[in-house]
């Protein structure tokens, strides 16, 4: 470069003359790059074009072959994603209840007294295609129709609170929800008997097996359970008034000294339910006691035992703390009580229950659920009967995602 410097009145001015001749023969690398991939690629045109081939076609087939790869791999995926996530609607979704005399019921019922005649509580294939499960009805008598939405979906026990004022039983949770109509014998015993009067007709008096309820299963038995609610040896002592006529029949499942002879209904006695009331009751003598205690699954002892209970259970909630149990489900710990509470019980000859099982979030429930199935629960205690007897509850939580 040459600088000229010229001086004025006004200043200085100063003029810069580049000479360009040495930039103009000087190449970037980045240009040198683009003119070598220019010159490889107008020799392999040139090559292809010497062959009798074009460059263009084969970049237009590898497009094609390309295209063609991605829409099969797309279309399998779409069709893949489309059949699992209707897999899953079907698995999830609440299977239609067979067409039998209980949904018929179900569909028809009324409380009773409110309208004359009564409907029936039997009709002709009456629990056809239902599969009974180890299921617990907790706090039966809150159903839209008590009984018989438990028995529609194969529940094999239900649970009943008994208020005993006068010389009736009523059934409900607190005194101020009693109701003249809703009586032990209105909501369970009555429709109980006409039940299993149907279901053995035909049958000689002298014959010794007895149907139950399951059409699928006839010597299969049904746990009845009142939670007594009044004094407990009064109560006791007028509900198994009440069941003399089951008694009568053989209907009742009893200890006879030596066994346990089943027969379609088992009762169990517990909440104001007094021990020695079920080892002295009047109904029961050294051959025969046809009513079974709900031991204590937490304080459980060698007096407990077939001859005199059936359940053995406890509160989840009061066993571990309703806040020490975390949403994902009962710890590792409290996972080791349940397995030893549950050997105990189980040695006695005793079926495991907990109640009292946290209700919400949701996903905590079915996982507790699962817990206790895996442990090996004799019965399931739930409110949710609808979900536990006819969902897969056990698909309920997929990938971190609550389906039910």
């Amino acid at each position: 470069m040459d600088y000229e410097k010229q001086k004025s009145d006004t200043g200085i001015k100063v003029t810069i003359v580049e000479i360009e001749d040495g930039l103009a023969q000087e190449t970037p690398r980045t240009r040198k790059c683009f003119q070598s991939l220019g010159r490889s690629f107008k020799r392999r045109c040139r090559s292809d074009s010497e062959n009798g081939s074009s460059p263009w076609i084969k970049l237009l087939k590898r497009v094609l072959v390309f295209l063609s790869v991605t829409g099969v791999c797309l279309g399998i995926a779409y069709i893949t994603h489309h059949a699992v996530l209707a897999s899953l609607i079907r698995r999830l979704s609440p299977m239609v209840l067979p067409q039998n005399g209980l949904t018929a019921i179900v569909d028809a019922w009324v409380e009773p007294g409110t309208v004359t005649p009564a409907p029936p509580s039997w009709r002709p294939d009456f629990s056809r295609d239902i599969q009974p499960k180890p299921i617990h009805s907790h706090n039966d008598y809150w159903r839209r129709v008590p009984l018989f939405d438990s028995l529609s979906v194969g529940i094999t026990a239900v649970e009943a609170d008994c208020h005993l004022v006068g010389d009736e039983i009523f059934v409900g949770h607190q005194v101020q929800s009693l109701r003249r109509n809703r009586t032990f014998n209105s909501l369970y015993l009555d429709p109980l008997f006409e039940i299993l009067e149907n279901q053995n007709m035909g049958k000689a008096a002298n014959d010794p097996t007895k149907n139950g309820v399951w059409d699928v299963d006839p010597s299969r038995g049904f746990i009845l359970m009142t939670d007594l609610k009044t004094e407990g040896h009064a109560t006791l002592n007028a509900v198994q008034k009440q069941l003399d006529r089951f008694r009568e029949n053989g209907w009742l499942t009893y200890w006879n000294g030596t066994d346990i002879v089943p027969g379609p209904l088992l009762h169990i006695g517990t909440g104001n339910t007094p021990f020695k009331a079920i080892l002295e009751s009047s109904y029961s003598n050294s051959t025969y006691r046809d009513v079974f205690f709900d031991a204590p699954l937490d304080a459980l002892s060698d007096a407990y035992n077939i001859t005199n209970s059936y359940y053995s259970s406890t509160s989840l909630t009061k066993l571990f703390g309703s806040s020490k149990i975390p949403r994902s489900g009962l710890t590792k710990s409290q996972i080791k009580v349940v397995h030893s509470q549950i050997e105990k019980a189980t040695n006695l000859g005793l079926v495991t229950r907990y109640w009292d099982i946290p209700a919400w979030p949701i996903e905590t429930r079915t996982k507790i659920w699962r817990q206790l199935e895996q442990a090996q629960i004799g019965m399931l205690n739930v409110d949710a009967i609808d979900l536990a007897a006819r969902w897969n509850w056990r698909l309920c939580n997929i990938l971190g995602m609550n389906l039910c």
